[in-house]
């Protein structure tokens, strides 16, 4: 789950930091315990351990700007239907999207509008 949140208010039980790549468990440790002496997140006092960390040593998978997007996408369509899913569930995916983004788009423009009038509120049962 990703949350914005400001640590300067409130207490936090635990911190979780992840890390890809080429790095190394000193420098991990070098920002955990420059975490603990800046001490701009609080902690509550219960929680002995605090943080968790964790290193994945392969590095980051690569994207290559104007590369072939649609093989990727013809690659994962295949894997789902190898899984069981039908090639028109796709397409019907694909229109109920397209239906949900027309729908959005239309309330957006409406909630607009009534901005734009006097004021009044409207409820919906």
């Amino acid at each position: 789950m990703m949350a914005k949140s400001d640590p300067r208010h409130g207490k936090y039980m635990s911190c979780c930091l992840m890390y890809r790549g080429d790095v190394v468990p000193k420098d991990v440790n070098a920002v955990v315990a420059t975490i603990k002496i800046k001490s701009t997140i609080q902690f509550v006092d219960w929680c002995p351990t605090r943080f968790k960390c964790g290193i994945n040593y392969q590095p980051p998978p690569t994207v290559v700007l104007g590369g072939d997007l649609e093989n990727i996408q013809m690659a994962v369509g295949r894997l789902y239907i190898g899984e069981g899913m039908e090639e028109r569930e796709f397409s019907e995916g694909r229109m109920d999207l397209a239906a949900l983004e027309k729908d959005n788009e239309e309330v957006r423009l409406e909630s607009a509008d009534n901005e734009e009038d006097d004021g009044e509120e409207y409820w919906f049962d």
